[in-house]
């Protein structure tokens, strides 16, 4: 008698195991899927509001562009933004004077130049760097200076970087990292209405620039709009997700017509290293006017008979 209620009893046993496994296998992969995708809302997150912080950044300096010092005459000449496509720069030198080879994945650099008021305290400005920028006229020294560019980092992406003018030397300070590639466009105005009638990258400006000569005044005077794009990957695989197969920072018509001219606006999944070919990948782009700048040039350039 006991024999056969143990044999009963380990048959309701094994039945109510197979019961539980049949329940709890899909509910299982319910609670997979749920930690897969919240990790993956995690990754996006992150690389959401990096990326909105480094925009919010670049915006403010770029609004700065051109701002003068009404006491200081001569930083009326000063060119208020210059570019450079596919560079690393130093990050002690001056300004973006001193290129240390190509850019990481094709990353241009910008450098932005202001001057504090000395008549008004409320326009005392920070740079990139978040350090005040007392007026020139104060020691004679020039600090209003807001650079970024794109260097190699610890990791397999890039290290996003600010450069600025101290009392005593140039210096650099990262700002985030996890950044493939900087992109720059500017906005060209060629019929002085404050508007922008064309986008082209600062090789076709420099090249502009050259073309005309000094007598014409520098075409940097004539940019009134920056197209700002940079590419964002998480620092870890997503699991069972791969990124898209292509990322164009400007539009797919920019990258089919420029993207052997301007390296870094089209990348491709074969473009990555292997180990980063599941990582979460996006583009963030933002158009910025410039506030200060756009308005002080005028004059007849190279760029207004381009378009007769």
């Amino acid at each position: 008698m006991k024999m056969h209620c143990l044999g009963i009893a380990m048959l309701e046993m094994l039945i109510a195991i197979g019961l539980g496994l049949v329940i709890l296998l899909p509910l299982a992969r319910v609670v997979r899927a749920a930690v897969v995708t919240h990790f993956r809302q995690e990754q996006i997150f992150v690389i959401e509001q990096d990326a909105l912080y480094l925009l919010d950044h670049m915006a403010r300096a770029i609004k700065q562009a051109g701002h003068n010092d009404p006491l200081d005459l001569a930083d009326d000449s000063a060119i208020a933004l210059r570019g450079l496509d596919n560079v690393v720069i130093s990050g002690s030198a001056e300004d973006i004077s001193v290129t240390t080879g190509s850019g990481f994945h094709g990353s241009d650099a910008l450098a932005i130049h202001f001057s504090s008021s000395s008549v008004d305290s409320k326009m005392i400005l920070n740079n990139c760097a978040g350090f005040t920028v007392p007026p020139k006229s104060f020691d004679g020294i020039d600090r209003g200076w807001s650079i970024f560019y794109l260097a190699r980092g610890t990791n397999v992406a890039g290290d996003f970087r600010c450069k600025y003018r101290g009392t005593d030397q140039w210096d650099s300070q990262s700002l985030a990292s996890g950044v493939v590639t900087l992109q720059f466009l500017y906005g060209l105005d060629t019929d002085n209405d404050g508007l922008p009638n064309q986008f082209v990258n600062a090789t076709t400006i420099n090249r502009k620039e050259t073309a005309a000569g000094e007598s014409e005044g520098s075409v940097w005077r004539h940019v009134v709009a920056v197209h700002i794009a940079l590419v964002m990957q998480a620092e870890a695989d997503l699991v069972d997700q791969a990124p898209p197969d292509s990322l164009d920072l400007f539009g797919r018509f920019y990258s089919d017509t420029y993207t052997f001219y301007d390296p870094g606006t089209h990348f491709s999944l074969s473009d990555f290293p292997a180990g980063q070919r599941k990582r979460l990948s996006r583009v963030f782009d933002r158009v910025v006017f410039l506030r200060n700048h756009a308005l002080l040039n005028y004059q007849t350039s190279p760029l207004q008979s381009e378009r007769h």
